[in-house]
């Protein structure tokens, strides 16, 4: 995953990942860790909407469990 941009959208953070915005979104309202999907880090953008940085996408995808 490169870090190109600053900040995703949840739409540019779900393509970069096999799991689509809805899996993306509940991440970001998830609160146990334990649970699917754990929590994924974001902060809301200038017009109130989900942004998602790079490196906490690569946290979240590196903190789901191994195959």
């Amino acid at each position: 995953m490169s870090a190109d941009k600053m900040l995703l959208t949840l739409s540019e953070a779900a393509a970069r990942v096999p799991w689509s915005v809805d899996i993306i979104r509940k991440a970001i309202h998830a609160t146990d860790p334990a649970a699917f999907p754990p929590p994924l880090k974001a902060k809301r953008g200038p017009r109130g909407q989900h942004i998602i940085r790079p490196v906490d996408l690569q946290a979240w995808v590196d903190s789901l469990p191994d195959a």
